[in-house]
């Protein structure tokens, strides 16, 4: 088999192999506006419906703006087909500090996203005054961190919140189908500052069920690659 042969079936080998890996993302949001209300465990809860996307989740992020509050009376969690991811629980609320931070919210920052939540990104937000942060003007987190993942009782004291492992976050979601209802819930369960729930949204890459051409360009290079196997033998 001629070199530029070999070099062929090498490329439709390699496309073969990677076009399932390439994912589909989507982004959707939800105006709400609604007061969340002050000191109530019934909280809030805001829903979506996606359809028409690929089958398996590989990544999802959350968007969120809240103005208002305290963040450290925040608990918020995303739900999705019996699974759920902790996003806020009582931010900064620890040993050292019962009540958590004081900011107001969480926003934007002049002409940058919305306030996002990331498994990849650097820093847990329940700790985010430990880090390098941002508020802006009206006094709300911006920028992009991870989810609290703390899936326990946003009552327990603070000593329990310095041990818990996260073990909810956004991962929690791969490998899952996107379609259906995702809700947010989101309460205030501290007395004291009252929070809105401006809006959210869903970033969401998934990965479609392989294809008629993917199917062909499967079947040739595995042609190929017997050909050139038996040229070299």
């Amino acid at each position: 088999m001629t070199n530029m042969k070999k070099l062929i079936c090498s490329l439709l080998l390699t496309a073969a192999l990677i076009r399932p890996a390439l994912g589909i993302v989507s982004f959707q949001s939800v105006n709400v506006n609604s007061i969340i209300p002050d000191g109530d465990f019934n909280g809030l809860q805001s829903s979506m419906t996606l359809s028409g996307l690929p089958n398996s989740i590989i990544d999802v992020n959350v968007t969120l703006t809240v103005s208002g509050g305290f963040n450290g009376d925040f608990y918020a969690y995303l739900f999705h087909n019996s699974t759920s991811a902790i996003l806020l629980n009582r931010v900064g609320r620890t040993s050292s500090s019962g009540v958590g931070y004081p900011d107001s919210g969480f926003g934007t920052n002049g002409l940058s996203a919305l306030f996002t939540f990331d498994d990849q990104a650097g820093q847990d937000v329940h700790l985010y005054r430990t880090s390098s942060f941002t508020l802006n003007a009206n006094g709300q987190l911006t920028g992009t961190w991870q989810p609290d993942g703390r899936a326990i009782d946003p009552l327990s004291a603070g000593s329990v919140f310095d041990s818990a492992s996260r073990s909810s976050l956004l991962n929690k979601f791969n490998g899952a189908d996107p379609n259906g209802t995702w809700s947010l819930f989101i309460a205030d369960v501290s007395p004291g500052g009252e929070g809105t729930l401006v809006n959210w949204g869903l970033s969401i890459n998934a990965v479609p069920e392989p294809g008629t051409g993917v199917l062909i360009l499967s079947g040739l290079a595995a042609i190929c690659l017997r050909a050139t196997r038996r040229r070299e033998s």
